[in-house]
């Protein structure tokens, strides 16, 4: 870990670890090349050659859980992936992270985080901040089976993958290394949500590639945890008896029979420091790991431990060490459960190993020139998680109808901040107040376009900003804003309390924002502002992650080459965007119903020729069963709903106010099935709903007593699908057709039937015209009537406004409109002949 000092400065940090990494497994395997005398029988012996596990946790991108700042390639983090709805991407960014850490010489990983962020929080200590993949158990549990497939995948199974922070700490209201947190829920209820992603990497992952091969167990307490709401558990990593009853649970059950691995979260943080010594107590570091290990943990990380004696990590590691074995030689019980730990540990590294040599361990150094070149999978990722936040899409080119212009002055406010390799290395800085300038310039500057001028953009820190709320010398901040078309800010993280320095921007510095395009690019967690902040805002877009594809993303949203795509994985109060809703059924969709037949036999091969036989159409009788399957049933997103949303299928007999048998069934992949015996004659008609989508297709069928009938497939009127709820895209105004109406427009007979109009209204205005004065004004008055009816058609014809309120009355709308243009015609004939006759 980068704060244990084990990597150096760039350029060195790539080639540095390797060597170490090489360093470690090689003083292992010359130990085992050492005689050693047996202190029982007094015999020389060598010991057995096993490699170590070298771990690390990386995020990827510049993150607190960053730990290779250079050399490798910047990757998105969890919720960047989330935000596409893609497993495949986080596959693809898996298998590059894999297969970079695998070439460093690394072999086991603490990660994804499978934590399920139900409810972010605005001011909450705990916040996960980008470290998760969403607010959804399945999406979350999607994404984390598509990432494990990718790590093993791109190591070629030389990396073992750690879920973490099992049983899921996505509602925890403090940071498991600052204090032990407490959640209440019971364990049914953490079934539903929190353990819901672990079931979908353990037991019932669909395949070893997707298979979490341990689980990093938090220290988090739970209230209520065998529904009694006044007992709380001990942090569940040191309780034996709620592990043991999580771990009885079938899906956790079979994959710890399969090998799964347990792992301690850190014994040495400082949460554990005051559980088991508040205040000046003494801490023993040997007792918290027996307790951690006897509770079922198969591996104990220590991290930084330090007991109250010995007073340092290497003498308290030692001292454990030796706690353990002797411990191992009095008790058998003891011996037994540490045997177990080791057979499980064993199994696994000769999993990942074909066998126990140093050659087979180490990774080649020849690989080091391959790392950090696969920034493409980064950038796809950057398109495709791009979302806006505020306004809407469908809003946003009226709110923003242009991008900035070459004359315009550009204001970039960038929250900065730096992060450093080692203790004693220089800083780095994470996201530099000039990467969103640089991005464009490189983009769009005189060399790439002529879009930018660098003399017409100005950058400016977070610092500089709270210098300018401080009343400090910053007036040359405000003068460039007071100067500037447009105010760009750039976010990046929130351990310096940024968005409180933007909320008192956005609040105190209203009059000088005014008339300026204000965009504000999130490079972190997307609801840290609420609707207050944003209302201030031109454009609110979210980017997630602080990798330079991401800049370059933003860059292209600014200047609208790009379209935001993706979709916020978590709820964000601040635009009342509530994920439960967002995931559940469209109900502006119908849902398509058809047979579940089985699956056909695969094709002959294509040099066996067979004459093709005609489908046959399926015919059912009394006594048959009728599987029923839907189709893919979509989200507010246009995503397949999660996994377990519920499906209503309802058989009708006798038509709809006839007999009904419903069967309840859970969607996979989007669909759900039902099977109905057909036991009754008559007319069967079969639906399927599921709320707030209820309107669906009809399978219908008309068995009589003797005979077989086929089904029919009847599809719903547009009508009867619900007005959508906001945010939904709304179905097109229906249009109710006629003879003389076709999609909003006039048929051709329509023009033949107002020609018929025209023609007797003219004949009428000139009988009157005629025989009122004389044969010049009957021409004029029909002229007049038939101008005004053509005119009143051509109206219509060209679909100006109220034209669909018109011709949504049919034929009468049509006629009465066009006779009221005859009428004005020969009103403005006779108006003209009043004044010819100076009356």
């Amino acid at each position: 870990m980068s704060e244990n000092d084990n990597f150096t400065a760039a350029p060195n940090t790539i080639g540095d670890a390797h060597q170490l990494i090489s360093a470690l497994q090689k003083v292992e395997w010359d130990t085992s090349l050492i005689s050693q005398t047996d202190s029982e029988t007094g015999a020389d012996t060598r010991l057995t050659y096993i490699p170590l596990f070298i771990a690390t946790t990386e995020s990827g991108d510049s993150s607190e859980d960053a730990q290779i700042l250079s050399g490798l390639t910047p990757l998105p983090n969890q919720m960047a992936i989330g935000a596409t709805w893609q497993p495949e991407l986080a596959a693809q960014t898996g298998a590059v992270l894999g297969d970079e850490l695998s070439a460093l010489g690394f072999n086991l990983y603490f990660g994804p985080s499978l934590d399920v962020l139900e409810n972010p929080s605005l001011t909450s200590s705990g916040d996960l901040g980008t470290s998760a993949f969403g607010g959804n158990p399945f999406w979350v549990g999607e994404m984390g089976q598509a990432f494990i497939n990718g790590m093993h995948t791109g190591s070629k199974d030389r990396i073992l993958v750690v879920a973490k922070h099992f049983p899921g700490s996505g509602n925890s209201d403090r940071l498991p290394e600052d204090e032990i947190a407490t959640v209440r829920k019971s364990l049914a209820q953490l079934t539903q949500v929190e353990l819901s992603p672990f079931f979908a990497v353990t037991g019932n992952a669909p395949s070893a590639l997707e298979t979490a091969d341990a689980l990093l167990v938090s220290h988090i307490r739970y209230e209520g945890f065998q529904g009694n709401i006044r007992a709380t558990t001990r942090p569940i990593s040191l309780d034996a008896q709620a592990f043991a009853e999580i771990f009885e649970i079938p899906t956790f059950a079979s994959w710890r029979e399969q090998g799964g691995l347990t792992l301690s979260d850190d014994l040495g943080s400082r949460a554990m420091r005051e559980f088991y010594a508040p205040g000046e107590s003494d801490f023993y570091a040997h007792l918290v790991a027996r307790d951690a290990f006897l509770a079922g943990n198969d591996l104990l990380y220590l991290g930084n431990i330090i007991s109250s004696d010995p007073s340092d990590t290497y003498a308290a590691t030692v001292d454990t060490l030796s706690f353990f074995a002797q411990k191992y030689r009095e008790d058998s019980v003891f011996a037994q459960r540490v045997d177990d730990a080791v057979t499980r540990i064993l199994t696994q590294k000769m999993r990942i190993y074909p066998y126990f040599s140093l050659g087979a361990v180490r990774p080649s150094i020849s690989r080091l020139d391959e790392l950090g070149q696969a920034s493409q999978a980064t950038f796809e990722v950057a398109q495709r998680s791009a979302t806006i936040i505020s306004p809407t899409l469908k809003n946003l080119d009226v709110v923003l109808p242009a991008h900035p212009a070459i004359e315009d002055q550009i204001v970039f406010i960038t929250d900065t901040y730096a992060a450093a390799q080692c203790s004693l290395c220089p800083g780095e800085e994470i996201l530099p107040i000039n990467a969103l300038p640089q991005s464009i310039l490189r983009l769009y500057g005189e060399d790439a376009g002529g879009q930018a001028l660098a003399g017409n953009l100005a950058a400016y820190s977070f610092n500089h900003l709270s210098e300018m709320l401080a009343d400090e010398e910053a007036a040359f901040l405000e003068s460039a804003i007071i100067q500037a078309e447009w105010v760009i800010i750039s976010l990046a993280g929130v351990e310096q309390n940024q968005p409180e320095i933007l909320r008192s921007f956005l609040a105190e510095k209203q009059e000088l924002l005014r008339n300026k395009n204000i965009i504000l690019f999130s490079f972190t967690a997307p609801y840290y502002l609420d609707a207050t902040d944003i209302s201030k805002l031109t454009a609110y877009y979210a980017l997630y992650s602080t990798s330079p594809p991401f800049v370059d993303v933003a860059a292209r949203l600014l200047y609208k080459e790009l379209t935001p795509i993706g979709a916020s994985p978590v709820s964000i109060a601040g635009i009342g965007y509530d994920l439960a809703a967002v995931t559940s059924p469209n109900p502006a969709q119908f849902i398509s119903l058809t047979l579940d037949t089985p699956i056909e036999p695969a094709p002959a091969p294509a040099d066996i020729k067979i004459t093709p036989e005609p489908t046959q159409i399926p015919l059912f009788r009394v006594g048959d069963t009728l599987g029923v399957r839907t189709g893919i049933i979509v989200d507010h997103n246009n995503h397949s709903v999660p996994d377990g949303t519920v499906v209503t299928f309802t058989l009708t007999i006798g038509g709809d106010n006839g007999m009904q048998q419903q069967i309840e069934a859970e969607t996979t992949q989007g669909v759900a099935r039902a099977a109905f015996q057909l036991n009754e004659t008559g007319l069967l008609d079969i639906r399927a709903a599921s709320e707030p989508a209820i309107v669906s297709e009809t399978l219908r069928l008309d068995i009589s007593s003797t005979g077989e009938a086929a089904i029919t497939v009847i599809a719903p009127s547009v009508s009867q699908i619900s007005t959508p709820v906001p945010d939904i895209q709304p179905i097109p105004t229906p249009i109710i057709q006629s003879a003389y109406v076709e999609d909003g427009s006039l048929r051709i007979g329509a023009w033949f039937f107002a020609a018929l109009l025209w023609i007797f209204g003219a004949l009428l205005a000139y009988w009157a015209g005629t025989g009122f004065h004389s044969t010049r004004w009957g021409i004029r008055w029909a002229l007049s009537t038939l101008l005004g009816g053509m005119g009143a058609y051509n109206y219509l014809a060209l679909d100006l406004p109220a034209t669909t309120w018109i011709t949504a009355n049919g034929m009468f709308g049509v006629i009465t409109f066009v006779l009221l243009g005859e009428i004005l015609g020969l009103i403005i004939g006779w108006l003209w002949w009043k004044k010819e006759m100076g009356e």
